[in-house]
């Protein structure tokens, strides 16, 4: 197995771990079953649930006031696998100029494939209307068969009948090689993406598998392109210890080459990384998830998520927290109104 096919099993590992803690209630979704199957019913245990509430708490809370802040508010989710924000966004009726999904072209086909046939998903993606031959009042609430639909030329719109993208007015569903900006860049053109617009990126465990050298010229595709851009990270830090050792070497023997340690050093390595890719010191922060759960999220759901499953210790909780981190980094003082 390629060390890139290695890392696209890691979406099914986060989908699973996150499925398992909204199925305890840590918070709501009810779309994200639709991509994981049986699997989502496998324990997990109340360290790993915390951990995935903390940081989807911490992803989610920043793009809401991102798109509360801005009316031309772009998202770009890197690696978005099998993550269902979109969904979530379109749920709490926010208003935004785009929101693109990028990740490996397999992973894409496996989303479009799943959103084609769940009608839980399928209803949530924005198209034109359609009247379709026959009625589904009969059909299942979750498998959903569409392919009388796509079987008619008109007038569902063309993009809705590929496996491989997805391109509609909001919502973009598309793979790219993020080592390659020239790739990228023609991938967003291809979406429509407005460069003088606010755009937000997001990366959760996506730059670690990147060289520097990737991972830097990612950046700077950015910082150059775009007029006002901010980018959150969520990614492990403070590697250079015993406890970071273990979890390379786990990271190691499921064959996910971890390319961009030299930035997860600490706190330090991954705001210098920000900051000598053309990132504002004034507008960047990091934090480890530690701080973010005991100092920056709200008190009352920490209290109420840590009712759902008793925990005697919390030991491993917060060497597991102290050892990721969340950064917010951007080119625009405008973005600090979303530091934490």
């Amino acid at each position: 197995m390629s060390s890139d096919e290695a890392i696209q099993l890691t979406n099914n590992d986060a989908s699973f771990c996150k499925s398992y803690a909204i199925s305890k209630g840590y918070w709501s979704d009810p779309y994200l079953k639709h991509f994981c199957g049986t699997h989502s019913s496998e324990h997990k245990p109340p360290e790993i649930s915390r951990g995935y509430f903390a940081r989807v708490n911490a992803i989610r809370s920043r793009v809401y006031k991102f798109i509360e802040l801005f009316d031309n508010a772009q998202v770009i989710n890197l690696g978005a696998g099998y993550d269902t924000l979109f969904f979530d966004l379109t749920d709490k009726n926010f208003n935004f100029k785009k929101y693109i999904e990028i990740d490996f072209p397999r992973i894409v086909s496996s989303k479009i494939r799943l959103i084609r046939t769940k009608r839980a998903l399928w209803d949530k993606i924005p198209r034109p209307d359609v009247q379709e031959a026959g009625n589904n009042e009969d059909r299942g609430q979750d498998d959903f068969k569409v392919p009388s639909l796509f079987a008619r030329p008109d007038p569902v719109h063309p993009s809705l009948k590929s496996n491989s993208e997805i391109h509609l007015d909001n919502y973009d569903l598309i793979s790219a090689d993020l080592r390659n900006p020239n790739d990228l860049d023609s991938k967003l053109k291809a979406c429509g993406v407005n460069f003088n617009y606010p755009t937000l990126v997001i990366a959760e465990c996506v730059l670690i598998y990147m060289s520097m050298e990737h991972s830097s010229n990612l950046l700077k595709y950015l910082t150059q392109n775009f007029d006002q851009v901010g980018f959150v990270n969520y990614e492990q830090c403070n590697l250079a210890d015993k406890f970071g050792d273990i979890m390379m070497a786990n990271m190691e023997a499921r064959e996910c080459r971890l390319q961009g340690t030299e930035a997860c050093s600490n706190l330090d390595s991954q705001l210098e990384r920000f900051l000598s890719n053309g990132f504002v010191n004034t507008c960047t922060q990091v934090i480890t998830m530690s701080e973010f759960y005991t100092t920056k999220m709200d008190r009352s759901e920490r209290h109420r998520i840590e009712a759902i499953e008793f925990l005697d210790e919390t030991e491993l909780l917060f060497q597991l927290m102290d050892h990721y981190c969340v950064g917010i980094a951007a080119n625009s003082e405008l973005f600090r109104k979303i530091f934490f």
